[in-house]
C-alpha cells in the first residue's frame, strides 16, 4: 500500500459508499416493492497480501456467486459484490416472483442477482459521480459463479491494488429474513482517489 488514507479520508469514503448504499436502497425498494432495508458496515481496509492471506484460509474455497464491475477514468478500480449461497437463495425466495422461480433455479439466481447488483452498482456509482468530476466511465457488471478466491484474486495485477472491504447487511422489514453481502472496491492509484475525495471535501 503506497500510502495509507487519513481518518478524514476513510470517513469521506465511508460516507461516499453509504450514499450509495441509501441510493441502492430505495432503487430496489421501489423496483421490488420489497420492504428491505440495507446497511454497510465499516470500512476494512486491504493489502493485496493481506487480501491474499485471507482468501488462502477456507473461506477462500467457499462456493460464492458474484457481481463485478470495471471502472476507468481518473482512477482504476475493480467493484465486486459477492453474495454466498446462503445469501443468493435467500435473495431468489424474497425477490423471484412465484412464475420466475418454476423456471430454471440457476437462471432465476443468475436474473436474480445481476438485478441486485445492477441496482448497487447504481447507487454507488451515483454517488462517485457528484464526487468525481474529472470523469469515470465502467460497463455493464458481470456475473460470476465459483470459488470466491478465484472471483475476488486477478493474479499479478492485484499488487497494483488498495483493497476496501465492507459487508452490507439486508433484511426485510417485518420477518425474521436477513442477510449479508460482501463488498469489494480494489483502486488503484489510491492517490489519484484520495485527491478527488480531498478536493470534494
Amino acid at each position: 500500500m503506497s500510502v495509507k488514507p487519513t481518518s478524514k479520508q476513510i470517513g469521506a469514503l465511508q460516507k461516499l459508499f453509504n450514499t450509495g448504499v441509501e441510493r441502492a436502497n430505495a432503487m430496489l425498494n421501489y423496483m421490488t416493492e420489497t420492504p428491505i432495508r440495507l446497511q454497510m458496515s465499516a470500512i476494512e481496509i486491504l493489502s493485496p497480501q493481506q487480501l491474499q492471506a485471507k482468501l488462502d484460509q477456507p473461506v477462500g474455497r467457499a462456493h460464492a456467486y458474484a457481481m463485478e464491475l470495471f471502472i476507468r477514468g481518473e482512477f482504476e478500480a475493480i467493484a465486486i459484490l459477492v453474495f454466498s449461497e446462503k445469501s443468493a437463495a435467500t435473495l431468489v425466495d424474497i425477490l423471484a416472483d412465484e412464475q420466475r422461480r418454476a423456471i430454471d433455479r440457476d437462471s432465476v439466481k443468475m436474473r436474480t442477482l445481476s438485478e441486485v447488483g445492477n441496482i448497487f452498482f447504481n447507487g454507488i456509482m451515483g454517488a462517485f459521480s457528484n464526487v468525481i468530476k474529472k470523469g469515470i466511465t465502467y460497463m455493464a457488471p458481470s456475473y460470476h459463479d465459483g470459488k470466491l478466491k478465484e472471483i475476488i484474486l486477478s493474479g499479478d495485477s492485484d499488487y497494483h491494488y488498495t483493497i476496501f472491504s465492507c459487508q452490507t447487511h439486508y433484511e426485510i422489514e417485518n420477518s425474521k429474513v436477513a442477510g449479508n453481502m460482501v463488498f469489494f472496491f480494489k483502486v488503484a492509484p489510491l492517490e489519484r482517489l484520495l485527491a478527488e475525495i480531498d478536493r470534494a471535501s
